[in-house]
């Protein structure tokens, strides 16, 4: 299948702007809030896909993470890069021009013809370090992506997720891979506000 489609939902900026302390109940719900909404998005997009005759696979957020190395065959962030919607920061997040990296992603693979945009390949986060020194987990590498970069060359992943669950359980109870403060501090999420 040699398509991809990117799909965006934008976090609202004020939950984004309250995770200065770390992640917050509100944030969790609304990252969960969004997920469905993705999940819903690209299931009707898939069957819409199949009921042209063409072949889709959904990337939903059940899809798409595995638990050994944190990783997956393709990532949203990636077939978003490919779609010209953004770049991938330091932080490993996808960051667009227009909210930073305070959306969320699916994606949709497929082999239904589609018109297609100008890749993104190199990254626009210059010599910004705000996620590097906001990290609390320490992982992030200050390492300047391009399109052959490797996440392991940005990011200690276990490390992230460690401090994220960490983190979210002390603040309300909940023990998942959370954390956004990466998301808070870079300046073209901070841009929408």
């Amino acid at each position: 299948m040699k398509f991809g489609i990117a799909i965006a939902i934008r976090m609202q900026p004020e939950i984004i702007e309250r995770i200065n302390d770390g992640p917050t109940e509100e944030y969790f719900r609304e990252y969960n809030r969004i997920n469905e909404k993705l999940d819903s998005i690209v299931m009707s997009c898939v069957k819409y896909i199949e009921a042209k005759g063409f072949n889709a696979i959904e990337q939903t957020t059940t899809f798409v993470t595995s638990d050994d190395n944190l990783t997956t065959s393709l990532p949203h962030k990636t077939v978003a890069t490919r779609a010209g919607l953004g770049w991938i920061g330091k932080s490993a997040l996808l960051i667009t021009p227009q909210y930073g990296s305070a959306i969320r992603l699916s994606s949709v693979i497929t082999d239904m013809p589609l018109p297609i945009d100008s890749p993104i390949n190199e990254s626009k986060c210059g010599n910004c370090i705000n996620c590097v020194v906001a990290c609390p987990a320490k992982a992030i590498k200050n390492t300047i992506w391009n399109v052959n970069t490797t996440r392991e060359q940005l990011l200690e992943a276990f490390k992230c997720r460690q401090k994220a669950r960490e983190l979210l359980k002390q603040r309300i109870g909940v023990e998942i891979f959370l954390c956004g403060k990466c998301i808070e501090v870079c300046p073209y999420t901070k841009k929408d506000w």
